[in-house]
């Protein structure tokens, strides 16, 4: 979902996107017709998008007056942490670990509080999508330290942190709103 902080025109997301494409697999696993070779290939999808609609970077794109085409969901937004040159959108990707070792995976999501319960019983996939621009908008955003333009910004400790923490509540509501759309998709 396309937003501007200073009115800059805005390009609205074509079909084919991540919500079509999340309805269309899960109503393709929910049908007796579908064979089990493409549900199973239609799942693997299904993981993939919901997590992606569920972190905000993935869900949204900025148009400003020195941006105008939009910042690919961050990716054309530069920080310093400490260091420059990385993309936001990569931190953000990289908020929860960036480890391959699955310990560390289960350590990870050890230290996740489930989602809430109302919240994960939504099924709505345009409500995810807006949590995840109003996260964006909110939190990865966030002036300061991320101001207009393309950067660099310098992360700050409390910027980290709430990052961290927005990061960990998505991925539980994602966690528990792909285990619903499963069970309620196969049952």
């Amino acid at each position: 979902m396309p937003f501007s902080p200073d009115n800059t025109p805005l390009d609205q997301p074509e079909a084919p996107n991540a919500q079509t494409q999340i309805i269309m697999l899960r109503d393709a696993i929910s049908s007796p017709s579908t064979s089990d070779d493409v549900k199973s290939y239609d799942v693997a999808w299904l993981i993939h998008l919901v997590g992606d609609v569920h972190q905000p970077m993935q869900a949204t794109s900025r148009f400003t007056q020195s941006q105008t085409s939009g910042d690919r969901g961050g990716n054309d937004v530069k920080i310093c942490t400490p260091s420059c040159g990385k993309a936001l959108h990569a931190y953000w990707d990289d908020a929860l670990g960036t480890s391959n070792k699955p310990e560390t995976a289960r350590q990870n999501a050890g230290s996740i509080s489930p989602a809430d319960q109302t919240l994960a019983s939504v099924t709505d996939v345009a409500t995810w999508i807006n949590e995840s621009l109003e996260a964006a908008k909110n939190t990865a955003y966030a002036d300061p330290p991320i101001g207009v333009g393309a950067g660099p910004f310098t992360l700050t400790s409390g910027y980290k942190t709430a990052a961290k923490d927005v990061a960990k509540q998505r991925a539980a509501l994602a966690g528990a709103r792909l285990a619903k759309l499963l069970n309620d998709a196969l049952h």
